[in-house]
């Protein structure tokens, strides 16, 4: 499984990140999850085929994670794409979803593919899919509004992703995870509904966690600083446009 990252920002514009969103590919199938920047070129970028992008998971409905949704599909469009593709929020965010594809018009484009809107309970752990040896679950995260995490499990590993939270205590339930791909708004300072990497480090079993991502960064903070402190090469600074491989 390739873990592919499109954008590793926060919320605060960047000078050198796009806001966070992540592509899980494998066998021909992938998924992606929120859309940010320009995720067209993102994803060719990464050798990602517009025309076979399976499904896009929205982990919640603000605006550094959803506001790419108009460029993908009008790319797709462009690139004639044929293959249907499923776009899965929590129900409480269906509403709002329709109406956002209602003012693109995106009906009245001549597009040769299908949306499918799926939706999920947010509060409830539950499966959301599955495709290419990988099944995609949902979890409840800690954040200002209602928003997931993900569990994702290929060939017997587990790939944890955080979304925007608070320190869970469902992340920490895990008897191992392979790759913990976490939020790290800040490096030091604890916010509400946000995480600091010095929090993910000092409150997660470190012994249970085969490497973590800090993912969802700011300018300005001094990551390497923190992590040159925890003395361990588990703990890796996302990057815009970097692949993981699990």
């Amino acid at each position: 499984m390739h873990i592919h990252f499109l954008g590793t920002g926060s919320a605060y514009p960047g000078s050198e990140r796009d806001n966070t969103s992540i592509c899980f590919s494998n066998d021909d199938y992938s998924v992606l999850v929120d859309v940010s920047g320009n995720p067209c070129r993102k994803l060719k970028q990464l050798e990602v085929d517009l025309g076979e992008l399976d499904a896009v998971v929205f982990t919640h409905f603000h605006i550094d994670h959803i506001y790419g949704l108009p460029s993908l599909l009008w790319g797709m469009w462009l690139e004639n794409r044929k293959k249907p593709l499923r776009i899965l929020c929590d129900d409480r965010n269906e509403k709002k979803l329709q109406e956002w594809l209602s003012t693109m018009e995106a009906d009245q484009w001549p597009i040769a593919f299908t949306i499918k809107v799926e939706t999920f309970d947010g509060d409830r752990e539950s499966e959301l899919l599955a495709g290419g040896g990988m099944t995609f679950s949902c979890f409840k995260a800690l954040h200002s509004v209602p928003t997931v995490g993900l569990e994702v499990r290929y060939a017997g590993r587990v790939v944890v992703y955080s979304s925007d939270t608070e320190i869970n205590a469902r992340i920490r339930r895990y008897d191992h995870i392979d790759m913990l791909i976490h939020e790290a708004t800040s490096a030091r300072n604890v916010a509400g509904n946000h995480s600091s990497l010095v929090e993910v480090a000092e409150k997660y079993d470190m012994d249970k966690i085969g490497k973590i991502v800090l993912v969802h960064l700011s300018d300005q903070e001094p990551y390497e600083e923190e992590v040159a402190k925890l003395g361990t090469s588990k703990v890796i600074i996302g990057e815009d446009l970097m692949t993981q491989r699990v």
